[in-house]
């Protein structure tokens, strides 16, 4: 009996850890709104950290830059001390000196400045700042892609999540029915085909939400690989984060606000972070082409010092000497070195504006796209609202019609798809618009 006892407390004390287990990794799950998402992704997400990182990098070229129009100073001390004694020879006699000081002190201070180099300083410290903007901008560009990524990937879970909760709803109606159906057949009301269609439509129902939870399950670890969480995280996504209650005064006004085709091109010349990024890198590249034109010109430096040198440490005034010096360099000839930096200096800028060019273009493309996408997302939101209250009137009345047999199982299966396929379209259709409203916003610079 004791034994018994013993087991008995040993599997409740077994099955309590497990509870707790359990317990603990819900506790561990987080629901995630829309703008915890975007928070998160901001502090964790690698090409946020990596463009962070660029702006820290060209603020220290800043600081490198502006110390070229600083003097350079030099402090120099030294100590040595003769081992050995020294020796004269006297007459073939080696003979020993002990009256000298082994020991031996220097000292020294120097300066330089650079009076003149060829405009090379002030075109470096040019193209430094304008590099700083140019990252500065480009951070501001990648967490702007990033917020775009993560609202794609966010409406993408919800929208999943919807589709998976229609088909879930659409099967366990499809179960009832069979239920039915299969009661009618034992009554002897309808025959076994009829038992075999809706069990043919079950089938089909499960194998659509098989795949609609897994492309819910890769949407939401694509989204935690964005926010830089690992994808293996226990994470929930409040849908209700999300305004998809959207009526004609929200899309009319959303209209209103972003303007003309044309307006919002010319916007996006002037906010676009990635547009004012290219800008400074040209205008770095331009100041990079004077740096390596410098080598053309003269320089003139100054330069300073002290030294001392001393078997002890006094008579500083006595033995220390000072000297200034100007020094003036005209290149002759440099192997065609400054000619090929040049050349070199100069194909880059000028594959730097083709780049521009391009990035124009591309944001003429993507304005012109976005709203193209709005438009067909209009359209779908009206059309899809229309579809389903049609299907919706039209699977009613052949579900009564089958139930008192004026109707056949195809007639009633093909209603229930009409009706599904229209849930669906609904649902994407809401989700799409709000996509295409993130997207335009994005493409003018707009997204907050």
């Amino acid at each position: 009996m004791g034994k018994t006892r013993k087991i008995i407390f040993t599997i409740l004390f077994i099955f309590s850890l497990i509870n707790t287990s359990i317990s603990q990794v819900k506790s561990e799950q987080k629901v995630f709104t829309i703008d915890q998402c975007i928070e998160t992704a901001i502090k964790n997400n690698y090409e946020v950290q990596a463009a962070n990182a660029q702006v820290v990098a060209a603020n220290a070229d800043i600081t490198n830059a502006f110390g070229k129009f600083l003097p350079s100073i030099n402090f120099e001390a030294g100590y040595n001390r003769q081992l050995n004694a020294k020796n004269i020879n006297v007459g073939g006699q080696i003979i020993p000196l002990f009256n000298d000081n082994p020991n031996s002190y220097n000292m020294g201070a120097y300066g330089s400045y650079m009076i003149f180099n060829g405009f090379s300083r002030s075109a470096n410290y040019s193209r430094a700042q304008e590099s700083y903007n140019a990252s500065y901008n480009n951070s501001i560009y990648t967490t702007q892609k990033v917020k775009l990524d993560v609202y794609r990937q966010f409406i993408d879970i919800v929208k999943k999540a919807q589709i998976l909760k229609a088909r879930q709803e659409n099967l366990e109606l499809g179960k009832k029915e069979l239920e039915r159906i299969q009661a009618q057949f034992n009554a002897g009301i309808v025959p076994i085909a009829v038992v075999y269609s809706q069990e043919a439509e079950l089938g089909n129902s499960e194998y659509d939400l098989t795949n609609a939870e897994n492309d819910l399950n890769v949407a939401k670890v694509k989204l935690l690989n964005t926010m830089g969480i690992n994808t293996d995280y226990e994470a929930e996504f409040l849908e209700s984060s999300i305004k998809t209650n959207i009526t004609e005064d929200d899309v009319r006004n959303f209209r209103l606000n972003i303007g003309s085709v044309n307006s919002s091109i010319n916007q996006a010349f002037q906010i676009r972070q990635d547009y004012s990024s290219i800008k400074s890198e040209l205008s770095a590249y331009e100041s990079n082409l004077t740096v390596s034109k410098s080598g053309y010109y003269p320089t003139i430096a100054a330069s300073g010092g002290w030294s001392w040198t001393n078997t002890e440490l006094d008579k500083f005034r006595e033995l220390g000497r000072s000297y200034i010096g100007l020094n003036f360099s005209l290149p002759i000839f440099d192997n065609f070195n400054t000619s090929y930096r040049s050349e070199t200096a100069y194909y880059q800028l000028k594959q730097k504006e083709i780049e521009k060019y391009q990035l124009e273009q591309s944001i003429r493309t993507a304005v012109q796209t976005c709203y193209m996408n709005l438009d067909a997302a209009e359209k779908q939101l009206d059309i899809s609202k229309r579809a389903l209250r049609s299907a919706e009137q039209n699977f009613e009345s052949y579900k009564e019609r089958f139930r008192v047999g004026s109707s056949n199982i195809t007639d009633y299966l093909t209603a229930n798809n009409q009706l599904f396929t229209a849930q669906i379209n609904r649902i994407n259709s809401i989700y799409n618009y709000l996509q295409a409203q993130k997207e335009i916003l994005f493409a003018i610079g707009k997204l907050e």
